[in-house]
């Protein structure tokens, strides 16, 4: 082929939409709604932020009304008692036992609003479900940053998103089990799922991590498995100011961002543990997901307000941090019409990328498995030019350049302490 592998790889899509769920709802006039007006549970929304309304539950009297919309917890729900006379709501909810707290309005201002502009000035549960989900899953749980904001829409509350890398081949067998899903069983909650093509750096520290993780074409052979593309090169050495060192892998990834209702989170990772044998979500106990696979979960939007984000597996001994756009970029935030373009095209780029991963993937593996056969049974002199020079040489005359970084690009040394969970600092 003409094209170096990497000119290829340059033109894999940016991102493809690759999924998206909407329950049945009926329509509810948020705008002209009048709570003053409710007489029983048919005039009350269908949904509203935790679950859906269990019109048992409706109770009428001289006083006022109220309600409670039921989530997919038993302990879990989301409760309002308008008082005619007073002209106000009380809402209470809880999430999984923990109680959310009490907030108290006036209804002057119409509910849709009210909700989205009020409710969440703070996650109240954020804590709670990270200690959660990190001791059931493999999976690293990112609590709202103090500056971020809390978005909350109507009728589904705030979101979560759940992120993980996915190979390319792979892509594809991910979009079928969650359309089973979903038609296996009516969620009562949206699911949005995109895979964007990130930037990642994975930093393997010197004796803590794997002993294979040392030989560089191994790190480069496993990278290729892992993503379905060919890294930006060999994994070089970089020094860190505590004194120690680590092997850094930088390439590119599909990372398939799923976004969910924080009331569907837990019933989401159920359904996908169950739905997919070692697949991306992982119990505890199950096959161990190296930390550069392992999903995580972060606020809704924090991609498009961050450039990156860094997390450890647990040992501490592989730190890994993904770019979600370039330094000096502004991420656009897609329209409804992007969207709509998104979806028309989605299945023509998914069909590229899949062409481009198979023809790259298989053109470097067949010359990688020739070339180090051919090394493993050369003699070499102690003057000769080593087998790994003459396999550097010929990846980079296929177009892989294998030491396109200097050891200090993109390394930020500030946050070499990090924890598992904390955020990078700027």
């Amino acid at each position: 082929m003409s094209q170096s592998i990497l000119q290829r790889q340059a033109e894999l899509p940016a991102s493809i939409q690759l999924f998206r769920y909407t329950p049945e709802r009926l329509q509810f006039p948020w705008e002209s709604w009048d709570p003053a007006k409710v007489r029983t549970a048919k005039d009350l929304p269908q949904y509203l932020i935790l679950g859906p309304l269990d019109e048992s539950t409706f109770n009428i009297t001289s006083e006022g009304w109220s309600a409670v919309w039921q989530g997919t917890e038993h302990d879990t729900h989301f409760k309002i008692k308008y008082l005619t006379a007073q002209a106000r709501y009380e809402m209470r909810q809880n999430w999984c036992g923990v109680y959310g707290g009490l907030s108290v309005y006036r209804a002057g201002i119409p509910l849709g609003n009210l909700i989205a502009e009020t409710l969440y000035m703070r996650f109240p549960w954020d804590s709670k479900a990270r200690s959660a989900l990190e001791q059931k899953y493999q999976i690293t749980y990112f609590e709202q940053p103090k500056e971020f904001p809390t978005i909350c829409g109507i009728p589904d509350g705030t979101f979560r998103t759940v992120a993980f890398p996915v190979a390319i081949k792979n892509l594809r067998h991910i979009q079928d089990r969650l359309n089973i899903i979903t038609s296996h069983s009516r969620l009562n909650y949206p699911i949005k799922a995109k895979a964007k093509l990130l930037f990642q750096a994975i930093n393997y520290v010197q004796g803590k991590a794997p002993t294979w993780t040392t030989t560089k074409p191994v790190v480069f052979n496993h990278s290729i498995a892992q993503t379905g593309i060919v890294p930006c090169g060999f994994p070089i050495k970089e020094p860190a100011d505590d004194g120690s060192s680590s092997w850094t892998l930088r390439r590119d990834v599909y990372v398939l961002f799923i976004s969910v209702p924080f009331t569907g989170l837990t019933d989401f990772l159920e359904r996908m543990v169950t739905a997919i044998d070692n697949g991306p979500i992982r119990l505890k106990g199950s096959e161990p997901l190296p930390v550069q696979l392992q999903p995580i979960v972060i606020p809704q939007m924090l991609e498009h307000m961050y450039q990156n984000i860094a997390f450890w597996d647990k040992e501490l001994t592989t730190r890994c941090s993904w770019f979600f756009y370039k330094p000096g970029e502004t991420p656009p935030i897609p329209s409804i019409e992007d969207f709509i373009h998104d979806e028309a095209v989605a299945n023509d780029l998914l069909l590229k990328a899949e062409r481009i991963s198979a023809e790259v993937t298989e053109e470097i593996q067949q010359f990688m498995n020739k070339l180090l056969k051919k090394q493993a049974s050369s003699e070499e002199s102690s003057t000769a030019q080593s087998p790994q020079e003459k396999f550097v040489k010929d990846l980079e005359n296929r177009g892989i350049k294998v030491n396109v970084f200097s050891g200090e690009a993109l390394h930020q040394r500030q946050n070499d302490n990090l924890k598992p969970g904390e955020w990078p600092r700027e």
